[in-house]
């Protein structure tokens, strides 16, 4: 599942997809709760409008 907030789309998988969300914020600190589970926290990258789970490495 994905949820949009703020200009940016926050990843939260496949387990949260077609379920409610409700999000509470700090600044930029942000969480993510589908019913009493936390789905996710993070802080939002502003310079990104796509916030993945993971942060894919560059390195080879």
């Amino acid at each position: 599942g994905i949820v949009q907030f703020d200009g940016h789309s926050i990843s939260l998988g496949r387990r949260w997809g077609d379920q409610k969300a409700v999000l509470h914020w700090r600044g930029d600190d942000v969480t993510v709760l589908v019913g009493d589970a936390i789905a996710r926290e993070l802080t939002l990258d502003r310079s990104a409008t796509f916030q993945p789970l993971t942060t894919l490495s560059t390195k080879s």
